[in-house]
């Protein structure tokens, strides 16, 4: 009998997964990591044959629910792992080749389609495969033992993803740590496989991270907040499936701006009335505030909104709520011609749901030719 190959292994070990009472954390001694990238119990299994009951207990024992890479996961010991006492910089992985079409953007048909299954802050959870292009941001410490969900953005093409600049530098290192991997197509934080009523989500994929790139004018002192945005270029092109797809940008669609009071929405894995943070991804319909209202508003709090911002929300109880440097709740989006196009990026905001107080977003529109110009292939 032949020795197991990538895709046995991989086969048996998310069937050995299923039932698991997965770790959320490792030990001081170990680390969570795809299993692939594990050489002592990667090596190990590999040479077997078949793996036996025992063996099966153990990984079971070892399995974690997050880390760098490909599901599953595992608590890789750390003493014989090079790959984390050589490991590139915290937020830079080690680029896999590029099919050269990292600089272009999905046509439209192509963009801001969900597969239309039916399989924070006064928000609804979402069906498992609503709003495909959702990304979590997870950050990781100098010593890469400590993991944190604390950012998120939208995939816009197989390499990029759109976020925030203030989730890229500033505080968010000094308080989280550096951007080390990007998941895509997760729905519930707390399950290893993504189910409801019997219908199931593939596997979330974890890709790391080739470069981070904020908007060289964005100033995480200045008050303003302007030219927060940014771009994630990810380690290796991605592969659409029907939980994972790109949003379209406003230019794919030819949207023209929207009017005050228009219905909006807002994703994520914000804050919600009991919580302050929803396991399961959430949605919020927000409606579009008065530019100029806005600058009133925010102008006595000192702080001076332009047209490069937009403002949403401010309802009572219904808003994009902080969360772990910059939230959970990120994009904001428009369905617009049966396709669904960002808006707008979530920056700042004056607490959270307070009647009248609208939360700011950076207007993506204002930024495409930058964001078109920085991508490369």
């Amino acid at each position: 009998m032949h020795k197991m190959d990538r895709l046995s292994i991989g086969v048996i070990f998310i069937v050995t997964f299923i039932n698991c009472v997965c770790s959320q954390s490792c030990s001081s001694s170990t680390i969570c990591m795809s299993i692939y990238e594990c050489p002592p119990i990667f090596d190990t299994i590999k040479q077997q044959q078949t793996i036996s009951p025992s063996q099966a207990e153990e990984l079971r024992r070892l399995a974690c629910t997050s880390g760098p890479g490909r599901y599953p996961y595992v608590c890789c010991p750390l003493a014989n792992q090079e790959t984390v006492t050589n490991a590139p910089a915290p937020n830079r992985s080690r680029p896999r080749p590029s099919n050269g079409l990292g600089n272009v953007l999905p046509k439209k048909g192509s963009c801001g389609v969900e597969s239309f299954g039916e399989k924070v802050y006064g928000g609804r959870s979402t069906a498992l495969d609503e709003f495909p292009w959702m990304a979590l941001l997870e950050y990781s410490k100098p010593n890469g033992l400590v993991r944190s969900l604390s950012c998120g953005g939208v995939l816009i093409n197989q390499r990029y993803v759109l976020t925030a600049a203030h989730c890229l530098v500033g505080e968010i290192e000094r308080k989280i740590g550096q951007l080390v991997n990007v998941r895509l197509g997760e729905y519930d934080l707390s399950t290893t496989t993504d189910c409801i009523l019997g219908d199931c989500a593939d596997p979330v994929m974890n890709v790391g991270v080739e470069e981070v790139i904020p908007h060289p004018g964005y100033n995480d002192k200045n008050p303003n907040r302007t030219n927060d945005i940014g771009l994630v270029r990810l380690a290796e092109d991605v592969t659409y499936t029907d939980f994972v797809k790109p949003i379209c940008l406003p230019s794919t669609i030819g949207t023209s701006r929207s009017d005050v009071m228009a219905p909006l929405q807002v994703a994520g894995w914000g804050r919600t009335l009991s919580s302050r943070q929803s396991n399961t991804k959430q949605k919020l319909a927000v409606p579009l505030f008065d530019q100029t209202a806005c600058r009133q508003k925010f102008a006595t709090a000192n702080t001076f909104i332009d047209d490069s911002q937009l403002c949403a929300g401010g309802n009572y109880i219904e808003d994009t709520c902080d969360g772990d440097s910059g939230g959970k709740f990120w994009p904001l989006m428009k369905f617009t011609e049966n396709y669904w196009v960002v808006e707008g990026i979530v920056s700042f905001g004056r607490s959270c749901g307070l009647e009248g107080w609208p939360g700011v977003y950076t207007r993506v529109s204002s930024f495409e030719d930058w964001i078109k110009s920085t991508m490369k292939p």
